[in-house]
């Protein structure tokens, strides 16, 4: 399911809890994060795209192509000056099935002037209808790396998934650490939805929170997740069955 065209700025935090849009009733272990400024994502674009116009940069057809608008949709504070720009190559008018394609760029503020140090461009896909799905600020509470969720879903035949995959920001350039976790599905008498909150306990890094109903029984539990050798792996809790199963 695709965004809206407006931008998401988000900020993550420099070394604390989960710094997401998304709001729980989870009581996080540990002292509460002290947000960073938030960059200007248009400063960020600038200093990528020189020539890009009110934050966007046309990208013409090429070949096969279509014409493409490459959008910022997430600029993130982090340690020592570094920014991180997120942005999706999104079409409008496209089909049910196309993606956009995201990439990062790894940025300098040196006494307010902003340099780009990496690109990792068209680093994987997102969405439908052409757009990205809903992008966030990820800061993992334990070691404070810094990176992204991604919101995403589809709908087929009255049945609707939505997942979540994670990425984080090392000195090498962004993993992907969750590949994803199902996160909400809604089919006749199944109406669940995933909520990312803080965790609960000082052994988690990452957790959702799945309410709703099936075949009306309510449902209200919360999966957990750690890092484990660079990736997010489960810890507690189970994804509730009819969202596991998908569509």
């Amino acid at each position: 399911m695709g965004r809206s065209g407006r931008f998401r700025i988000s900020v993550a935090a420099v070394g604390g809890m989960l710094a997401l849009s998304a709001c729980g009733e989870g009581k996080p272990a540990g002292k509460e994060p002290t947000a960073a400024s938030a960059p200007d994502p248009r400063a960020a674009m600038l200093a990528v795209f020189p020539e890009a116009v009110n934050g966007e940069m046309a990208i013409p057809a090429a070949g096969d192509a279509p014409a493409r608008i490459e959008r910022p949709v997430a600029a993130i504070a982090g340690e020592a000056g570094r920014i991180y720009l997120v942005t999706a190559k999104e079409m409008t008018d496209a089909c049910h099935a196309c993606s956009a394609s995201v990439s990062v760029y790894y940025l300098q503020d040196r006494n307010g002037a902003l340099s780009l140090s990496a690109s990792y461009t068209d680093l994987y896909e997102s969405g439908g209808w052409g757009q990205a799905g809903e992008i966030a600020a990820l800061t993992l509470p334990r070691d404070g790396g810094i990176g992204i969720t991604d919101e995403s879903g589809f709908t087929a035949q009255g049945c609707t998934v939505t997942n979540v995959s994670a990425y984080r920001f090392d000195e090498d350039g962004p993993k992907q650490i969750l590949d994803r976790a199902p996160l909400g599905r809604s089919q006749d008498a199944i109406d669940i939805g995933g909520t990312i909150i803080k965790p609960y306990t000082s052994d988690s890094d990452f957790a959702i929170n799945y309410v709703g109903n099936s075949n009306s029984v309510p449902v209200d539990t919360t999966v957990m997740w750690q890092m484990q050798n660079g990736v997010l792996a489960p810890l507690s809790g189970r994804i509730p069955d009819p969202v596991a199963e998908g569509c």
